[in-house]
Protein backbone atom coordinates (compact mmCIF):
# COMPACT_ATOMS: atom_id res chain seq x y z
CA UNK A 1 0.00 0.00 0.00
CA UNK A 2 2.81 2.64 1.05
CA UNK A 3 4.12 1.64 -2.48
CA UNK A 4 1.15 2.80 -4.22
CA UNK A 5 0.58 5.75 -2.30
CA UNK A 6 4.15 6.93 -3.10
CA UNK A 7 3.72 6.40 -6.56
CA UNK A 8 0.30 8.19 -6.79
CA UNK A 9 1.75 11.13 -4.99
CA UNK A 10 4.92 11.35 -7.37
CA UNK A 11 2.72 11.32 -10.28
CA UNK A 12 0.04 13.96 -9.34
CA UNK A 13 2.87 15.93 -8.02
CA UNK A 14 4.78 15.73 -11.77
CA UNK A 15 0.98 16.44 -12.87
CA UNK A 16 0.37 19.24 -11.21
CA UNK A 17 3.81 21.02 -11.61
CA UNK A 18 4.07 20.78 -15.23
CA UNK A 19 0.20 21.70 -15.99
CA UNK A 20 0.71 24.88 -13.70
CA UNK A 21 4.60 25.39 -15.34
CA UNK A 22 2.75 25.10 -18.96
CA UNK A 23 -0.54 26.41 -18.53
CA UNK A 24 0.86 29.39 -17.17
CA UNK A 25 4.19 29.76 -19.42
CA UNK A 26 1.19 29.01 -22.58
CA UNK A 27 -1.03 31.94 -21.47
CA UNK A 28 1.78 34.51 -21.74
CA UNK A 29 3.08 33.40 -25.04
CA UNK A 30 -0.34 32.75 -26.96
CA UNK A 31 -2.05 35.59 -25.29
CA UNK A 32 -4.94 33.51 -23.79
CA UNK A 33 -6.29 36.00 -21.66
CA UNK A 34 -7.60 37.94 -25.46
CA UNK A 35 -9.07 34.90 -26.93
CA UNK A 36 -10.99 32.92 -24.71
CA UNK A 37 -13.76 35.00 -24.39
CA UNK A 38 -14.18 34.46 -28.37
CA UNK A 39 -14.15 30.51 -27.82
CA UNK A 40 -16.62 30.31 -24.68
CA UNK A 41 -13.98 29.62 -22.25
CA UNK A 42 -14.16 31.22 -18.79
CA UNK A 43 -11.38 34.10 -17.77
CA UNK A 44 -8.95 33.94 -16.09
CA UNK A 45 -10.10 36.27 -13.08
CA UNK A 46 -13.22 33.29 -12.88
CA UNK A 47 -13.01 31.15 -9.26
CA UNK A 48 -13.76 28.15 -10.90
CA UNK A 49 -10.44 28.72 -13.22
CA UNK A 50 -8.98 29.78 -9.95
CA UNK A 51 -9.26 26.66 -8.71
CA UNK A 52 -7.80 24.76 -11.29
CA UNK A 53 -5.06 23.37 -9.24
CA UNK A 54 -6.88 22.12 -6.82
CA UNK A 55 -8.93 20.16 -9.88
CA UNK A 56 -5.27 19.03 -11.20
CA UNK A 57 -5.01 17.09 -8.13
CA UNK A 58 -7.83 14.87 -9.04
CA UNK A 59 -6.70 14.72 -12.98
CA UNK A 60 -3.43 13.54 -11.33
CA UNK A 61 -4.47 10.97 -9.03
CA UNK A 62 -6.35 9.72 -11.98
CA UNK A 63 -3.29 9.32 -13.89
CA UNK A 64 -1.47 7.91 -11.20
CA UNK A 65 -4.52 4.56 -10.94
CA UNK A 66 -4.11 4.41 -14.61
CA UNK A 67 -0.07 4.55 -14.93
CA UNK A 68 -0.19 2.25 -12.10
CA UNK A 69 -2.35 0.06 -14.27
CA UNK A 70 0.20 0.31 -16.79
CA UNK A 71 3.66 0.36 -15.25
CA UNK A 72 5.35 -3.23 -16.61
CA UNK A 73 4.96 -1.28 -19.84
CA UNK A 74 7.61 1.87 -18.35
CA UNK A 75 9.24 0.83 -14.98
CA UNK A 76 11.77 -1.35 -16.18
CA UNK A 77 13.01 0.23 -19.62
CA UNK A 78 15.49 2.98 -20.57
CA UNK A 79 12.82 5.28 -22.39
CA UNK A 80 9.80 4.49 -20.06
CA UNK A 81 8.62 8.03 -20.49
CA UNK A 82 8.30 7.13 -24.01
CA UNK A 83 5.64 4.67 -23.62
CA UNK A 84 3.74 7.42 -20.93
CA UNK A 85 3.95 9.88 -23.29
CA UNK A 86 2.81 7.97 -26.44
CA UNK A 87 -0.12 6.72 -24.14
CA UNK A 88 -1.03 9.70 -23.01
CA UNK A 89 -0.87 12.07 -26.20
CA UNK A 90 -2.48 9.15 -28.78
CA UNK A 91 -5.50 8.55 -25.94
CA UNK A 92 -5.76 11.64 -24.53
CA UNK A 93 -5.10 14.13 -26.73
CA UNK A 94 -5.00 12.62 -30.35
CA UNK A 95 -7.51 10.07 -30.34
CA UNK A 96 -10.09 11.02 -27.43
CA UNK A 97 -14.08 10.34 -28.46
CA UNK A 98 -14.50 13.85 -27.39
CA UNK A 99 -14.12 16.79 -30.18
CA UNK A 100 -11.15 18.30 -27.98
CA UNK A 101 -9.09 20.78 -29.95
CA UNK A 102 -6.40 18.66 -31.60
CA UNK A 103 -7.60 15.85 -31.62
CA UNK A 104 -8.98 13.78 -34.78
CA UNK A 105 -12.89 14.74 -33.72
CA UNK A 106 -12.33 18.01 -33.91
CA UNK A 107 -10.38 18.02 -37.28
CA UNK A 108 -13.63 16.52 -38.86
CA UNK A 109 -16.37 17.94 -36.44
CA UNK A 110 -14.93 21.79 -35.50
CA UNK A 111 -14.90 24.70 -37.84
CA UNK A 112 -11.65 25.61 -38.27
CA UNK A 113 -12.88 29.65 -38.44
CA UNK A 114 -14.58 29.41 -34.65
CA UNK A 115 -11.28 29.80 -33.13
CA UNK A 116 -8.25 32.22 -33.22
CA UNK A 117 -5.08 30.47 -34.33
CA UNK A 118 -2.80 31.48 -31.14
CA UNK A 119 -5.52 29.57 -29.16
CA UNK A 120 -5.71 26.42 -31.47
CA UNK A 121 -1.47 26.30 -32.14
CA UNK A 122 -0.58 27.34 -28.86
CA UNK A 123 -3.08 25.08 -26.94
CA UNK A 124 -1.91 22.17 -28.99
CA UNK A 125 1.58 23.06 -28.12
CA UNK A 126 1.05 23.42 -24.67
CA UNK A 127 -0.73 20.62 -24.15
CA UNK A 128 2.01 18.36 -26.26
CA UNK A 129 4.71 20.26 -24.01
CA UNK A 130 3.00 19.58 -21.05
CA UNK A 131 2.51 15.35 -21.48
CA UNK A 132 5.40 15.33 -22.80
CA UNK A 133 7.27 17.07 -19.39
CA UNK A 134 4.63 14.81 -17.16
CA UNK A 135 5.46 11.59 -18.99
CA UNK A 136 9.44 12.37 -18.61
CA UNK A 137 9.27 13.76 -14.60
CA UNK A 138 6.55 10.82 -13.68
CA UNK A 139 8.69 8.14 -15.07
CA UNK A 140 12.31 9.36 -13.93
CA UNK A 141 11.02 10.05 -10.58
CA UNK A 142 8.71 7.02 -9.84
CA UNK A 143 11.81 4.72 -11.10
CA UNK A 144 14.49 6.75 -9.44
CA UNK A 145 13.65 5.39 -5.54
CA UNK A 146 13.00 2.01 -6.32
CA UNK A 147 16.71 1.89 -8.16
CA UNK A 148 18.12 3.63 -5.68
CA UNK A 149 16.76 1.85 -2.21
CA UNK A 150 17.63 -1.76 -4.05
CA UNK A 151 20.83 -1.09 -4.73
CA UNK A 152 21.60 0.24 -1.45
CA UNK A 153 20.00 -3.04 0.46
CA UNK A 154 21.38 -5.15 -1.53
CA UNK A 155 24.79 -3.72 -1.51
CA UNK A 156 24.14 -3.60 2.64
CA UNK A 157 23.22 -6.52 3.12
CA UNK A 158 26.17 -8.31 0.87
CA UNK A 159 29.07 -5.94 1.89
CA UNK A 160 29.88 -4.90 -1.32
CA UNK A 161 28.36 -3.32 -4.40
CA UNK A 162 26.75 -4.57 -6.85
CA UNK A 163 28.32 -4.10 -10.49
CA UNK A 164 25.88 -5.37 -12.55
CA UNK A 165 22.82 -2.68 -11.25
CA UNK A 166 21.97 -0.84 -14.47
CA UNK A 167 23.14 2.68 -14.34
CA UNK A 168 20.17 5.71 -14.45
CA UNK A 169 21.47 8.43 -17.56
Amino acid sequence: MKEKLAFGAKVTAAHVLTYLACGMLAMVLFDYQSSVAAIGMRGTDDLVVRMAPLFQIARGALFAFVLWLLRPAFMNRRHGWLVVWATVAIVGIFNTPATSPGSIEALIYLDPAGEPLNTSIGGTLEILLQTLLFSVASAWWVKRPARHASAAGTSAASGTAKSSEPKLR
